[in-house]
């Protein structure tokens, strides 16, 4: 039996289009179901969405035991790789009745608390909160972070991820810290080691979402199947591939298989695209800051060289568009309109033998001959054509 406290919200997200009741909790609730075990969830919904949820909850055979608020928590992304805004905040946050249970997986909710208490504990802080500062309990706590949940949970302590892990597990009275770092995979501390989780190469990637999944199997693996710490996570970052690929809950008994990713260091991404219009400038600007928040190094002509009115001007722009083009690692080439100064550096770029991802809208079959004979790689998805180009 697992336990699942966790935020039910209505996600909508614009380009693409999407809209669904998840969030973290029904997520991980219905990632785990028919998994040969029962599923408790722990969670607060509002009266709009009342119907549908107890829908979900009967469906995927889940027993429910929910709070029933004024409105439900909206979760508003321009795109899956935006900063989402939470719509519907309560002025003052509730709290769910507390809970005491042999294993429980705790999502951080932004709207509501949660006292837990349990022999196995995994904690995903989503809400920024540590768990010390729950007041929870556990005796065998495992923290799944990001990043930058590490990095604020530690105060900034280090750059260096392992000094971060390893203030972690004192700091939290954890067993076991894993921290998810991007392209570079994750990092899994337990006693006095620590150890790399690679990611894997999905087709296409749904982002939204994948965390949950992540901190749901390693849950599983590690509290109902008894793996060890670096066996769930290695489990956790294939089965978030395969969600990632698919957008598909409940998880199937076997992930599909991608390749491994090693990393090689941080990557140098030549952003080449036009910026000639507000609509193009303002993609462009959009791709860069997302990009950099991928802790990847990243030269765009725009934000970097910038734009000259005369001649002399802009051959010394080309002389830094060209010398950054010889250093980078990949390019990301926003292929909207036939704009010759993005296919110049595509062409440039294949000539040197670098690798190009592509992410185009709005082109002709026709006009991608020369670019699918020269092995570019092509997708129509944002999310996807930015997390390949940081592989």
């Amino acid at each position: 039996m697992i336990d699942i406290v966790g935020g039910t919200y209505y996600e909508v997200c614009h380009e693409p289009q999407y809209g669904d009741l998840f969030g973290s909790g029904l997520r991980g609730a219905i990632a785990l179901s028919d998994k040969g075990f029962v599923i408790n969830f722990h969670s607060s919904v509002g009266s709009e969405f009342r119907d549908q949820f107890h829908y979900k909850a009967t469906l995927y055979d889940i027993n429910d035991y929910m709070i029933v608020q004024d409105k439900s928590v909206i979760f508003d992304y321009y795109h899956p790789l935006s900063k989402p805004i939470p719509y519907n905040l309560p002025v003052d946050n509730f709290n769910l009745p507390p809970l005491k249970a042999k294993n429980i997986l705790y999502y951080g909710m932004i709207e509501c608390d949660c006292l837990v208490d349990g022999e196995y504990v995994v904690y995903d802080p989503q809400n920024h909160v540590g768990f010390k500062e729950t007041k929870s309990k556990a005796e065998h706590l495992a923290l799944i972070l990001n990043k930058n949940e590490a990095m604020l949970l530690s105060d900034n302590i280090s750059d260096n991820l392992t000094i971060v892990g390893k203030h972690l597990l004192k700091t939290e009275g954890a067993e076991v810290v894993v921290i998810k770092n991007g392209a570079n995979g994750a990092i899994v501390f337990f006693e006095d080691k620590y150890t790399v989780i690679p990611i894997f190469a999905s087709e296409t990637v749904w982002p939204i979402g994948s965390g949950d999944i992540f901190s749901a199997v390693f849950a599983w693996k590690w509290m109902i199947e008894k793996l060890s710490p670096h066996e769930s996570a290695l489990y956790a970052s294939k089965y978030t591939a395969d969600y990632c690929n698919s957008k598909n809950i409940p998880l199937s008994i076997r992930p599909r298989e991608f390749d491994s990713i090693t990393s090689t260091g941080r990557k140098k991404i030549y952003l080449a695209a036009p910026f000639f219009t507000v609509a193009e400038r303002f993609l462009v600007k959009e791709i860069h800051d997302v990009l950099e928040s991928f802790d990847v190094e990243v030269f765009s002509p725009y934000h970097d060289a910038g734009i000259s009115t005369n001649k002399d001007g802009n051959r010394e722009l080309l002389k830094k568009d060209i010398e950054h083009l010889e250093d980078c690692d990949v390019v990301l080439g926003i292929l909207s309109g036939n704009d010759p100064g993005t296919i110049f550096e595509i062409g440039y770029a294949k000539a040197l033998r670098k690798r190009v991802i592509i992410l185009y809208e709005n082109y002709k079959e026709t006009d991608m001959f020369m670019f699918e004979g020269t092995d570019c790689e092509f997708t129509s998805d944002l999310s996807t054509a930015i997390y390949k180009s940081t592989w």
